[in-house]
């Protein structure tokens, strides 16, 4: 199917905005003719006041036309009365009149009614709005006697409000405030009035299709106070001045079309919580930009960065997560439909740091821009294209104490010093400096997540003694030839041995440098825990024991090629996904019983290794098994179920001997054919004893012979 008859049929969807739908009750327009005479002939009185019968089935009493339900009662379907003021009547042809259709009152925009008034027979109306055509309506007036309805300034509820039926279109005022206790808004119940403010219940829950469309006047919508948790299709189509909206934490979904050509939208914030944004939902507004939560799971076609059905925006973004719903939309392709969305990507948080980084007052001192917090300098970008920078402790005669976020990326310096004055260095303050060799930092007490991240020649690494906090595990990630790090004397939390990264009380390691050479590594005693990505793409090791280690992090050997010889302790309580993802040396691993949680994962899986059309690999969560891969536990241990439930071998019934997982059985095998051959022996030297003695005897008995 193309786009174009997608975006026909879709655009169709709207404009077609109140089809005709039959009502409870009407079943017999579907009968034929014949049937129709049958059923009516029941009753004399009404077999004779039958005048005509329509295309439809329908029958006609004046200038109306209905429907039998019963013996007793009809559901009116037509209405061709030129009336401004229309009463519809209690009775037609001796039946009460107890359902009003969908098109009770015509089903073309030009019905001339400016007052209706329903009467005390009326049970049911039509949820598809009969009302809606009526577009010169100024008041519904409902008979007081009237058990299921009820009218109150010109505005028709059920007789409990907690459905609001109709607010007539041409109703003479700007403001409304619909009643406390109404659960929700009928289809198109608040369509194309004059209001120019409209105040949501609390009680409010549900918002059909069409009910607040076509108000031209609307510039703001607040749901904040109210329990609304699902916007139908079209809900607030069409609100030209709407400016706007302001959504209930309840939202789940929103429907297709929702606001579909509020032409004057320019920005929303979606709550937490919503899961569904309908195919074009905010088609034709004038927002530049969207941030979608993590919790929305699925969108439609052409819901964001539009200008119609099938005109994507040039210049929109996307502001998500990594991985979820809208990071996938911000690419999407549908070949079925011929579409390929190719929106600008930012996360949240970047875009959060984007939106701080605009609101600062910045200047320039020589090759940095900085600004001014609290009576200091913080450095928010390096322009040197110097192969030396040394950061100033300060400018102008402010202490510069901070290095922001992204301040020295790309930068192409090979040495960086920090002054002591420095403090604080954000996250990915240093991404990517793809030159930097050498790195000394003199008296920084916090290093946010990732601040060196993919400094690809960083070899060694300086760092005060001060450091108080990592923003996470993983700050020199994908730094592929760091060889050492130094941590310099100081109070802080880290310390340095050999090269290696550890806390200050030596429980937890958190960096052993990727090129740091030497084949063999035993954790020193009293590490309890690996960091996240500790060894990751280690070049070197190849044998590792882990000894009293209790928690191995997410990551932590990761891509360590060489690795094929794992020793974990009985002490191991936890290890964390992807712990040994792509370790392709390693095909077997023993893990003991008190091990009781395993990320996913943890152990016998690589990458994929999927490629794009040019051959050039490509990084994606997809996973593949490691062929011939073992794991060796015991039955019933959350090892031996891991490995059942991800298809890994599993040997159980194993005791590991030097460093060899060897089967018990097999043990016992061979200490039954060891007793064998020991009694065999011991029987051997008994028997060779007998004889010794046997023959000794008579010389013994000659000696003493001699003797005598």
């Amino acid at each position: 199917m193309s786009v174009y008859k997608k975006t026909i049929a879709f655009a169709v969807a709207v404009l077609m905005c109140f089809p005709a739908s039959a009502t409870v009750g009407s079943a017999f327009a579907e009968e034929d003719t014949e049937t129709a005479t049958e059923i009516t002939t029941t009753e004399e009185t009404i077999e004779e006041t039958i005048t005509e019968e329509t295309d439809d089935g329908f029958l006609t009493s004046g200038d109306f036309l209905y429907s039998i339900i019963d013996d007793d009662s009809v559901c009116i379907e037509g209405c061709t009365s030129e009336e401004t003021e229309l009463v519809i009547p209690e009775t037609i042809d001796g039946m009460t009149v107890s359902e009003l259709s969908g098109t009770a009152f015509g089903n073309t925009p030009d019905r001339p009614y400016t007052s209706i008034t329903i009467p005390q027979t009326v049970t049911y109306i039509s949820k598809d709005n009969p009302f809606i055509y009526c577009i010169a309506l100024q008041e519904v007036i409902v008979d007081t006697a009237n058990e299921n309805y009820i009218s109150e300034n010109g505005v028709i509820y059920t007789a409990d409000k907690s459905l609001l039926v109709c607010y007539p279109l041409e109703k003479n005022e700007t403001e409304f405030d619909i009643p406390e206790g109404v659960k929700e808004i009928g289809v198109a119940a608040v369509y194309g009035t004059k209001l120019t403010k409209i105040n949501l219940p609390s009680t409010l829950e549900t918002i059909e299709r069409y009910s607040f469309g076509n108000n031209l006047n609307i510039k703001s919508i607040d749901m904040s106070n109210t329990a609304v948790e699902y916007i139908d299709f079209a809900g607030f189509v069409e609100n030209t001045s709407l400016e706007e909206v302001i959504f209930s934490d309840k939202l789940t979904k929103i429907g297709d079309g929702a606001f579909m050509l509020c032409s004057s939208l320019e920005e929303i914030n979606l709550p937490d919580g919503l899961t569904f944004i309908g195919q074009g939902a905010f088609i034709g507004t004038a927002m530049t930009q969207v941030e979608i939560p993590d919790s929305v799971t699925e969108i439609g076609y052409s819901a964001f960065g539009y200008e119609d059905e099938s005109t994507p925006k040039s210049d929109f973004t996307i502001i998500a997560s990594y991985g979820s719903a809208g990071h996938i939309y911000a690419t999407d392709t549908d070949t079925e439909y011929d579409y390929k969305n190719d929106f600008d990507f930012i996360t949240h948080e970047a875009f959060a740091e984007q939106a701080e980084y605009n609101s600062f007052e910045k200047s320039i001192y020589e090759d940095f821009e900085y600004t001014v917090i609290d009576d200091e300098a913080v450095i928010t970008l390096c322009m040197s294209s110097d192969i030396k920078i040394e950061v100033p402790s300060e400018i102008n005669g402010l202490p510069v104490t901070r290095i922001y976020t992204r301040a020295f990326e790309g930068s192409k310096a090979e040495e960086i010093i920090i002054p002591e004055s420095v403090k604080t260095i954000d996250k990915l303050a240093f991404y990517n400096c793809a030159s930097l060799h050498n790195l000394t930092i003199n008296g920084a007490e916090t290093i946010g997540e990732s601040a060196f991240a993919l400094c690809e020649s960083l070899s060694d690494v300086v760092i005060s003694g001060n450091l108080k906090s990592f923003g996470d595990d993983e700050p020199f990630i994908s730094c592929t030839l760091l060889q050492s790090i130094t941590i310099t004397d100081g109070d802080g939390e880290y310390i340095s041995e050999n090269g290696i990264l550890y806390s200050k009380d030596k429980s937890k390691l958190l960096l052993y440098p990727p090129l740091k050479t030497g084949k063999e590594f035993t954790v020193p005693s009293g590490v309890k825990e690996i960091g996240m990505s500790a060894f990751c793409n280690n070049a070197y090791i190849e044998k590792i024991n882990l000894s009293g280690v209790e928690t191995i992090g997410l990551y932590a050997f990761e891509n360590s090629a060489k690795l094929k010889d794992v020793v974990l302790p009985k002490t191991l309580k936890t290890v964390l996904g992807y712990a040994f993802a792509d370790c392709p040396s390693l095909m077997g691993i023993r893990v003991y019983e008190n091990t009781d949680t395993i990320g996913n994962y943890a152990f016998g899986y690589r990458f994929d290794g999927s490629v794009d059309g040019s051959g050039n690999a490509l990084y994606t969560d997809n996973m593949a098994l490691v062929e011939g891969f073992k794991i060796y536990a015991d039955k019933n241990t959350t090892a031996y179920n891991y490995g059942k439930a991800c298809n890994i071998e599993v040997v159980s019934g194993t005791i590991n001997i030097f460093g060899k997982n060897v089967v018990i059985g097999f043990l016992w095998a061979v200490g039954a054919i060891v007793g064998i051959l020991v009694i065999g022996l011991i029987g051997v030297g008994v028997f060779r004893n007998s004889k010794n003695k046997k023959k000794k005897s008579p010389d013994k008995r000659k000696e003493k012979k001699n003797e005598d």
